[in-house]
């Protein structure tokens, strides 16, 4: 960590400040750390919050962790996401959510649970060894002035002493309260969903008790509630306030446990935390104003029925890390404009989708609940009441992706591009440890000519060529599977490993090649020649 005196920072050079240190914002730290961009990260905290909140990710967030070189660190901190039940009040199903089974596309199981404090420090444990990266906590953001120009007044928590920073960029991952987003006097637009829930984490103890082995959302109009396996001995109960209730009244030991009761009683269980929270269904109307960018709960907010509150933010962070580095590096502004333009609809829709979840979950009039029922009954006794968690939510439709001539996306644009296992020098490697920071094109069984990886080569893509004599060979075919499933024989895949677009022949990558051209302004953006194996 580049290491700064509260008072010298007036004289610091940073490219970007980062305000918020949670999980978003120490993301995107490593991110632009590892990119070579000098960041300022400052949080209002000394330490990160002792307590979990969030406790789902999913496969691309995984991804996110492994390329910033963390993933090791975190086997004792994350474990498997159990499947979802949706269950009446009298325990008959409703409905069932699944993930894929292995061999897993991404590189990683479609879900996991995490518990939050642990990742977060091995997080800031690895962006203070970045040598561009400095964190400084216990300092708040006083004022911001001139979002184009953009300029910091920082206090000192302890203190009190004031001092001001300049950036090129400033990012507000400050969460839901944030005063970077109140300051640009940016709205949210409403979503109408908002429910009181009260929500307590417990340490099992040795004695065996009997709990379900998988998740479980109890859809009962008694008191909607829900149950998740965390790691190891964690447990998580949410409980959902029924009018009239307060919560000094329900956040009580003696009312926790009554409430636990069916499942636990005093002794077999630690209290970890118990606490209230409003659930919301937000995004804000815009998410830039200048240079000053918002990701994260700062510009978001989801119901937590699919546990993707804190998986939106990581991916705020990477869709934006690399496109600040590229602006700072010389491309082009539009491409910033693009961060809003495929991260808001898509955080729209899958917080719309969550909130459909949620109205189901938590209705509390009988009729209604048992007409809810009926309909979701008959749909499980007709095998349509099992739903794969992922096919749930859309692939990024705006912004920088490939096109057909008609307009359209390209096939497999806006998806994330699979990450097989491969064969290099005799030992199986994740495909992301290979790509680096730059666009990949990724080709089999396809003639790519010397014209067009010349192409590539000025434009900075990377080739990497699977199967035949000389190409990678994957483990599962996860990607070859991937390709025929869209009729392709090549994806070229943007830095944060979403596909620009899939090609099946010489003719349509050109197309997507001259797309690419257009982005980078004629100009290449950074990056090297090609590799293949052997």
């Amino acid at each position: 960590m580049k290491k700064i005196d509260f008072k010298q920072l007036a004289d610091g050079d940073f490219q970007v400040v980062v305000v918020g240190l949670g999980p978003v914002g120490i993301t995107l730290c490593n991110l632009l750390g590892g990119m070579g961009v000098s960041v300022l990260g400052i949080d209002a905290r000394d330490d990160v919050f002792a307590l979990p909140r969030a406790i789902g990710m999913d496969h691309e967030v995984m991804r996110v962790f492994q390329g910033i070189g963390v993933a090791d660190e975190l086997v004792n901190v994350v474990g498997e996401y159990k499947d979802s039940e949706y269950r009446a009040a009298d325990g008959t199903l409703l409905r069932k959510f699944i993930s894929p089974s292995a061999p897993h596309r991404q590189g990683w199981p479609a879900y996991l649970t995490f518990v939050q404090p642990p990742l977060e420090r091995i997080l800031r444990e690895k962006a203070s060894s970045l040598p561009t990266v400095t964190i400084l906590t216990g300092v708040e953001v006083a004022a911001l002035d001139e979002p184009d120009e953009p300029r910091l007044s920082l206090r000192e928590m302890s203190t009190g002493e004031t001092t001001s920073v300049s950036a090129t960029y400033v990012v507000g991952c400050d969460g839901g309260n944030s005063f970077i987003r109140r300051t640009l006097d940016i709205g949210f637009e409403d979503l109408v969903f908002d429910q009181p829930w009260l929500v307590i984490d417990v340490v099992l103890g040795e004695e065996d008790v009997d709990l379900p082995q998988t998740n479980v959302q109890f859809c009962n109009p008694a008191r909607p509630h829900t149950f998740v396996v965390l790691p190891g001995n964690l447990r998580r109960w949410e409980f959902m306030l029924l009018p009239g209730e307060t919560a000094e009244e329900v956040n009580h030991p003696e009312r926790i446990w009554e409430l636990l009761s069916p499942w636990l009683k005093p002794g077999q269980a630690e209290i970890w935390r118990s606490a209230t929270y409003r659930f919301h269904a937000l995004v804000a109307e815009s998410w830039r104003s200048g240079n000053v960018f918002l990701a994260g709960d700062a510009c978001h907010m989801t119901p937590p029925f699919l546990a993707q509150g804190m998986v939106q933010g990581i991916k705020d962070a990477s869709n934006l890390g690399w496109k600040i580095a590229r602006a700072l590096k010389g491309g082009p502004s539009k491409l910033l404009d693009t961060y809003e333009d495929e991260r808001r609809p898509l955080v729209h829709k899958v917080i719309s989708i969550t909130k459909g979840l949620g109205e189901v979950i938590c209705e509390i009039d009988e009729e209604r609940a048992r007409t809810r029922n009926t309909a979701m009954m008959a749909l499980v006794a007709e095998g349509k009441g099992t739903v794969v968690r992922q096919s749930l939510f859309p692939p990024i439709s705006d912004g920088m992706i490939g096109r057909l001539a008609n307009g359209q996306p390209a096939k497999g644009a806006g998806e994330a591009c699979p990450q097989p296992r491969v064969l290099v020098d005799g030992r199986l490697v994740l495909l992301d440890d290979l790509l680096g920071h730059d666009f990949a094109l990724l080709f089999r069984q396809m003639e790519v000519n010397a014209s067009l990886r010349d192409r590539a080569k000025q434009l900075g893509v990377t080739l990497f060529e699977f199967g035949g004599q000389y190409g990678y060979e994957e483990e599962d075919h996860v990607l070859e599977d991937w390709l025929l499933e869209r009729d392709a024989r090549s994806v070229l895949v943007r830095p944060d490993r979403v596909a620009f677009g899939c090609a099946s022949g010489a003719d349509e990558l050109t197309f997507l090649l001259d797309q690419l051209a257009e982005w980078s302004g004629h100009s290449s953006f950074h990056g090297a020649g090609a590799r293949r194996a052997g």
